[in-house]
């Protein structure tokens, strides 16, 4: 099956333009033009209106544009997987949350290679409701996530087993020239700006909860992102005070290139939970060896 097509109507989607998706695909416009063509000629109905000076996509292929792009990323993974299949391994998929997959999952992975030594993962980053989804849903065998300490455990069935991974916590932080604001009392001033988090997101209600300094900041917000990684970078660059995992940033708060502000009045206590399907004997053994890890370490 060749992907050329799907990848053409991709970049299109992207470019909005039939010039720049041809520069990007290196073949010429009229070439380019016909592969659409033919993408048309096997759908049965035209994803572009051509005029004279412009071409305009159909909103029934921007509606779609999520699915097509999540259908090339699972017909390419389906071929990886029975092209280098291999009878004596086992595949997990493991869904995360974003700054997880960064700071826990090596160590998980690293983990499981000692106990499993034919073992692989397919890694999904989603946001905490998506994550619980997946794995809900049976898309993920095993599931990674943060819980408040404090808070009600996740309302999953007594089937489902649950793990202890490690412990964190969500500490406010300064980069760049922001550091050198930090008052005697470890704070920063209240006008500085923040980097916060969507409304709905897990980290916004976890602080909006808990923190009074994040809820109550009246410095205004210079960017909102759900995206742990990408506020750690505009947090080490001094654009504003940033709330993240400690696990996300320990290198940095020791190496000096962020500062942790007022971090025993304000930091949120977090659990990493670790939960598996029941009926993926693998995830199951994972999980339960945890349990057992972190009985012998108590």
């Amino acid at each position: 099956m060749d992907l050329t097509l799907f990848d053409d109507v991709l970049v299109l989607l992207e470019e909005g333009n039939m010039s720049r998706a041809a520069r990007r695909r290196n073949v010429t416009q009229p070439a380019f033009s016909r592969r659409i063509r033919s993408f048309e000629n096997w759908l049965g109905r035209p994803i572009v209106t051509r005029t004279t000076n412009r071409v305009e996509i159909a909103p029934a292929l921007l509606q779609n544009a999520a699915e097509l792009q999540a259908l090339v990323g699972h017909v390419r993974e389906l071929r990886g997987r029975i092209a280098g299949f291999d009878p004596g391994q086992t595949t997990l998929t493991i869904t995360a949350q974003h700054s997880l997959m960064v700071s826990a999952l090596p160590d998980f992975v690293m983990s499981a290679q000692r106990h499993f030594t034919k073992i692989a993962f397919r890694a999904r980053a989603a946001n905490h409701n998506d994550c619980i989804s997946l794995f809900l849903s049976g898309e993920a065998a095993l599931l990674m996530c943060y819980e408040r300490e404090g808070d009600v455990e996740l309302p999953f069935g007594s089937s489902v087993v649950r793990s202890l991974w490690g412990r964190d916590r969500l500490v406010p932080v300064v980069g760049g020239p922001l550091r050198f604001t930090v008052l005697d009392n470890g704070r920063v001033p209240e006008m500085a700006p923040m980097i916060r988090y969507p409304a709905g997101s897990f980290f916004a209600e976890m602080l909006d909860r808990g923190a009074t300094a994040y809820s109550q900041h009246r410095g205004g917000m210079i960017a909102e992102t759900a995206f742990t990684a990408g506020i750690k970078a505009m947090a080490i660059a001094g654009l504003g005070v940033a709330w993240l995992p400690m696990s996300l940033i320990y290198a940095e708060v020791q190496s000096g290139a962020l500062t942790v502000c007022n971090e025993d009045n304000d930091m949120l206590q977090l659990r990493i939970s670790l939960f598996a399907r029941p009926t993926n004997s693998v995830a199951v053994q994972l999980c339960e060896g945890r349990q057992r890890s972190a009985r012998l370490e108590t």
